[in-house]
């Protein structure tokens, strides 16, 4: 029956046809219990006079009665147990979503300031160039990255209100943090059509974020483009399949006879909010093509492209080229207006990471490739440790996850054929499409170019990992399928190392800032009446921020021939004299104080004082003069 009505579908709907019949044979179903009913209480009205029937009839009908009651009956308790079981079920998968959200929020507010360094700046630091320069690109700022459309916009209102502070990058992280597991939760429960399955798979992915201090920096420490990618991809799929979904509705109802027009502006509306979202997605440039848009379209149109029930020249393939590249052209629309907005800005630290290494290199690349995976999912190197000690069994749990996210994915890409052709089906398809897209990137940039030289460059591929298993897994409990016991089963690996590391983000002290470094050398140059001064890169921007800008520290190089201004992540307006300022400090540790007064600007520009101070195990040498020395 499928199959004829889907060769009755127009090629220009992209409606999936397997979903009509369903519709129609729960409808006719549905009837029968009415029927039924019509039945017996005619069969009731119309008993005839005592005297014509026969002596075994009253218990016929009582037996009749007495079966009809016990079916009733059944049917209630079947009922009842069915209701009982969606309420625990929903309630229990709600518990684990609030108990991963409140981890996530309680890192993001308390304990990711013990975890706080420099690198957690740069997104709010952008979006204070804006605020100081009324413009979005700041001129006289030297920028890692550009990413106008991402969590830097959402700072800077909080700039306005708060200042350069803890406070605003606290905000704008939580504003992230909302707008990720709110499009998770709505994705997952579009994709899976189920809200408890939702709340398990949010909670599973927030948890796992969780796991390690690089994966808790990247999403919740600050935001550059490896969770904008992850990010955009789950509100691109949501918006599609929101479009598909929609598209159904229309079909059903055209075929009915009735008035599709609202169905049809609807899917007009979520068409045109896909095109204004590729577009903006678009504006932050290479990165966001290579890890969204490309990954995004293209699985759109791949997924079409090689089905072959639909031939290459039919009016559906045509429309979904069609959706495909405009996707695609308002993403090159969206890079070419934030080109022109940028006139001769570069982001140097950004075009780097897009450079071939050396080919000799990428033997050795390849063979860091399986313990990066590894150590960014939470294993740790513990040699001499046994297997069964307290240590031991959550790096195993740890060591098992991070393989159950590497086989899942394979998984579902070897049951591609068995998704269907409705819409839940194609969704999978085009997640599968999508995770070895992005896959791809990253280990081409891995591989042959210079991510090799930090794991948590693997992110992405963590992120759509993650998701993609999750579901798949969804998908082959729910549809009862002969591998979905085995299924189930793998995801536990993943589950167990979430929950640990929801158990370890807990244990994090709520006042664990008290021993963070930078918080530390913070308070002692406040108290010491230093509020503006120099500093290596990593004891720069982070004291700035931490200080609510009570105490500015600038980046600048420091080596035997001097001190010098540093470009990156900088403006050229902090360096600048300042008349009312009495005191500038020069902040060393490590060989830099040896490098630095070794120099002939040392011995011709001798500091009026210095103070050394000891800060969890690192010596610094504060050299405090009366005038600028950059």
């Amino acid at each position: 029956m499928d199959k004829e009505i889907e060769t009755t579908l127009p090629d220009t709907d992209d409606t999936a046809a397997a979903e009509i019949p369903v519709a129609e044979t729960a409808d006719m179903t549905e009837v029968q219990p009415e029927i039924t009913e019509n039945v017996i209480d005619l069969t009731e009205e119309a008993v005839p006079p005592a005297d014509d029937v026969p002596t075994e009839a009253p218990a016929e009908n009582q037996a009749a009665v007495s079966d009809t009651i016990t079916e009733d009956t059944a049917e209630k308790k079947h009922k009842k147990k069915k209701l009982l079981a969606d309420t625990l079920l929903f309630a229990s998968t709600f518990f684990v979503f609030v108990c991963a959200v409140m981890a996530a929020v309680y890192y993001i507010v308390f304990a990711a300031r013990y975890e706080f360094h420099a690198d957690c700046t740069d997104t709010i630091l952008w979006a204070n160039a804006s605020v100081e320069s009324g413009k979005l690109y700041d001129p006289s700022f030297t920028y890692a990255c550009f990413l106008p459309f991402s969590t830097s916009t959402l700072m800077i209102p909080l700039i306005k209100i708060f200042g350069l502070c803890m406070t605003a990058h606290v905000g704008g992280m939580l504003c992230f943090f909302i707008l990720l597991t709110f499009f998770m939760l709505l994705m997952m429960r579009e994709i899976t059509g189920s809200t408890p399955a939702g709340f398990m798979g949010t909670a599973i992915f927030l948890s796992i974020t969780l796991a390690t201090p690089k994966l808790r920096e990247i999403f919740w420490g600050h935001t550059i483009y490896y969770s904008l990618g992850i990010l955009f991809l789950v509100i691109g799929a949501f918006l599609y399949s929101r479009l598909l979904s929609v598209g159904s509705m229309e079909f059903k109802l055209k075929k009915e006879g009735k008035n599709a027009k609202g169905a049809s502006l609807h899917k007009l509306l979520i068409f045109l909010c896909l095109c204004v979202f590729m577009l903006l997605t678009g504006m932050d440039g290479i990165t966001g093509f290579t890890l969204f848009a490309l990954p995004f379209a293209g699985a759109i149109f791949i997924e079409q492209f090689i089905n072959k029930k639909y031939s290459i020249l039919s009016g559906r393939t045509a429309l979904v080229t069609f959706r495909a590249l405009v996707f695609i052209i308002m993403a090159v629309v969206g890079n070419l207006i934030n080109n022109l907005l940028l006139g001769n800005l570069q982001a140097r630290y950004q075009d780097a990471n897009s450079e071939f290494s050396e080919m000799s290199s990428w033997t050795a690349h390849v063979q860091k490739l399986p313990l990066a995976w590894l150590r960014l999912l939470g294993v740790e190197d513990m040699p001499d440790i046994m297997f069964t000690d307290k240590q031991g069994i959550p790096n195993i749990i740890y060591i098992i996850s991070a393989l159950m996210l590497t086989v899942l994915p394979i998984a579902a890409t070897f049951c591609y054929k068995k998704y269907g052709s409705d819409r839940k089906g194609r969704m999978m398809r085009i997640w599968v499409w999508m995770h070895w897209a992005v896959t791809a990137v990253v280990l081409m940039g891995y591989i042959c170019g210079v991510l090799a030289v930090a794991d948590w460059r693997l992110t992405p591929v963590v992120g759509t990992s993650l998701i993609l298993s999750i579901l798949f897994v969804c998908r082959a409990v729910s549809a009862k399928a002969d591998c979905s016991r085995l299924v189930s089963l793998l995801i536990i690996p993943v589950f167990a190392a979430g929950t640990l590391s929801v158990s370890n983000v807990m244990k994090m002290p709520k006042d664990g800032y008290k021993q963070n470094t930078w918080y530390q050398l913070s308070g002692y140059l406040y108290d010491h009446g230093l509020t503006k001064g120099y500093s290596s890169f990593w004891n720069a921007n982070s004291v700035t921020l931490i200080s609510g800008g009570k105490v500015k520290v600038s980046d600048v190089y420091i080596d035997e021939t001097g001190v010098s201004r540093r470009r990156y992540q900088s403006s050229t307006k902090w360096y600048e004299d300042d008349p009312l300022q009495q005191k500038y400090f020069l902040i060393l540790e490590g060989r830099e104080r040896n490098d630095f007064m070794s120099s002939e600007a040392y011995k011709n520009d001798i500091p009026q004082y210095s103070f050394v101070t000891e800060i969890n195990s690192t010596k610094y040498t504060i050299l405090v003069y009366d005038h600028n020395i950059v």
